[in-house]
């Protein structure tokens, strides 16, 4: 079995190389959350409804991220909340059948395959750009100028340690995400090849023949073959569903985090 790590549907947009697989991903993403939040909040009752209590204990969730903000606080719930919501929509997405777009032509043609936007190093580091570009304007508009005199302390020749810790912080959050989504997808692909190779359909088959033959038509039997063949790799995508999770958790954990340091007046 051969697998091809790394490798994207490429097209050249406005002079640009754009991975449009990626591209198509995010924008399923987008719309999914787009649509679910426009659902929950378009018709708001007094007695809510169970999607519409399930957004509030989400907001809520996030709301008491913010607390240790201050009273301003509430103002970044609306970026942790998309943030995560964009995370595990698009870490999930990874977990559909891709494989079937594989049946029409254009998309056959072309190299790479579906996957989680998130799997993408541009995707994460975008994400993790935009973070450090809120944080920062964040302590500015609470401390003005005065934000940047941590780059100075707590003596001058630390500034260049200092800045560079701004730096390695979009660094890490973009890795972080990529490398876990990357490695999780590379895991499934791997785990499923082998459980492939090792496992022989042809005996679990003969299993069901022999335990099923005399009480369930051949057809039957055949549908139950295919259906526990299907199964053997779900264990795997189980454990990349929780790593989806984490991940997007770690990655608004550490958003708050920062935010929470630049605006503290202390």
């Amino acid at each position: 079995m051969e697998f091809h790590i790394g490798e994207h549907w490429t097209v050249t947009l406005l002079g640009m190389s754009v991975h449009m697989d990626t591209l198509v991903t995010l924008w399923i993403t987008m719309a999914i959350v787009i649509f679910f939040a426009l659902l929950l909040t378009g018709k708001t009752k007094l007695v809510p409804s169970k999607l519409q209590a399930t957004f509030e204990n989400i907001v809520t969730i996030f709301t008491s991220l913010t607390k240790e903000m201050g009273e301003d606080g509430k103002r970044h719930t609306p970026l942790l909340m998309s943030l995560f919501l964009l995370i595990i929509t698009g870490n999930l997405i990874g977990q559909l059948p891709w494989k079937i777009l594989n049946f029409f032509p254009f998309i056959k043609s072309t190299h790479g395959e579906f996957a989680s936007p998130t799997n993408d190093i541009n995707v994460t580091a975008a994400l993790a750009i935009i973070v450090l570009v809120y944080y920062i304007l964040s302590g500015v508009r609470v401390k003005g100028l005065g934000y940047f005199k941590h780059y100075f302390q707590p003596v001058w020749f630390m500034t260049p340690f200092n800045m560079l810790e701004d730096i390695v912080r979009p660094l890490t959050l973009a890795l972080r995400l990529f490398a876990n989504i990357l490695a999780g997808e590379i895991l499934i692909m791997v785990m499923a090849g082998l459980i492939a190779s090792l496992v022989d359909i042809n005996s679990i088959s003969a299993f069901c023949q022999s335990t099923l033959g005399g009480i369930l038509p051949a057809s039957w039997i055949y549908n139950i073959t295919i259906f526990l063949g299907s199964l053997l790799p779900l264990p795997i995508m189980f454990f990349e569903i929780f790593v989806a999770f984490i991940q997007a958790l770690v990655f608004t954990l550490l958003t708050s985090a920062y935010i929470s340091g630049a605006v503290k007046k202390h």
